[in-house]
């Protein structure tokens, strides 16, 4: 486990800032803000912002006192969420192939290994990598105004992000190749997107909204069992057969556990639950029922 920090608050990272919800408490909160800071850059993606990413997801994922995490983009306009990959960047690639990886993908993964709970307030345009990295979310909350694109094509190279696994998934294969074959600029709120987000807010209330989520979920969920049906839903079997049997695995494993107890006796005794579980101490024994992918870079 990582050394975990007594301050999100006074945590420095290049790039991205995290704090505490509310602000002024001096000890971490369920609730943790997670805000890309390049305001003078539309918060543009780099390698440095990549890094800074997964390692605070990273960090969260371990913490038992993070119970859910806001993403967002600093913006006093709400105009721009991620202007995408920041192209006065020069990108310097390694001299084989196999040695390369994808920073936006590490940060995908990060995400998707995150044991936490990530709602995206999208307070703005976010296009290329700016949208890419946001597909990992649980929850994507977008503003009305906001114009999204997966440019991709118009730049001459491939989506990324591992949004070819995601983008599909949320939106269907047919929406998801019209987009990635016009390379086009749109409306969050075009048909095309329209699977992509939970919620479209007026601008000013992307970050409120998603705070009020994220307070929710905090307080009242397992994190356990939301973790686990969420890959249950992202790494489903192959079969309704396959999905009984792995099912009936989790629920024998969850319903033993000491979140199960909790969730039913707050129901019957109407007051608020106190989940305690952890995915590092309480995972289901099936878990993880797939096999791992070595993603290490090949030199």
């Amino acid at each position: 486990m990582p050394s975990l920090p007594s301050s999100y608050n006074t945590l420095s990272l290049p790039q991205i800032t995290l704090s505490h919800h509310p602000a002024s408490s001096p000890s971490p909160t369920p609730v943790i803000l997670l805000t890309l800071n390049r305001p003078s850059a539309r918060n543009a993606f780099t390698d440095e912002m990549a890094s800074s990413l997964a390692q605070a997801y990273t960090l969260l994922s371990a913490d038992p006192r993070v119970k859910a995490i806001v993403l967002t983009g600093s913006d006093p306009s709400n105009k721009t969420f991620c202007a995408g990959m920041d192209l006065h960047n020069r990108v310097r690639l390694p001299s084989h192939r196999d040695a390369h990886r994808d920073t936006g993908g590490l940060v995908a993964l990060a995400m998707h290994n995150c044991s936490k709970p990530i709602i995206a307030a999208i307070n703005g345009s976010a296009v290329g990598v700016g949208i890419t990295m946001a597909l990992p979310a649980s929850i994507r909350i977008v503003s009305r105004d906001a114009k999204i694109g997966f440019v991709f094509a118009r730049r001459g190279f491939n989506m990324e992000a591992c949004s070819s696994f995601y983008l599909p998934r949320l939106i269907g294969a047919g929406p998801a190749l019209h987009l990635c074959t016009t390379g086009g600029v749109y409306p969050a709120t075009s048909p095309l997107l329209r699977n992509l987000f939970s919620e479209i807010v007026a601008p000013d209330e992307v970050l409120p909204r998603a705070l009020a989520v994220a307070e929710d979920v905090a307080a009242n969920v397992s994190t356990v069992a939301v973790r686990v049906m969420r890959d249950m839903i992202l790494r489903s079997p192959a079969s309704p057969e396959e999905a009984h049997l792995l099912e009936s695995k989790i629920f024998f494993d969850l319903f033993s556990g000491k979140d199960s107890k909790e969730g039913m006796e707050s129901f019957m005794e109407k007051r608020a639950p106190r989940f305690e579980a952890t995915m590092e101490k309480d995972a289901p024994t099936a878990y993880p029922w797939w096999k791992e992918v070595d993603i290490k870079a090949k030199i």
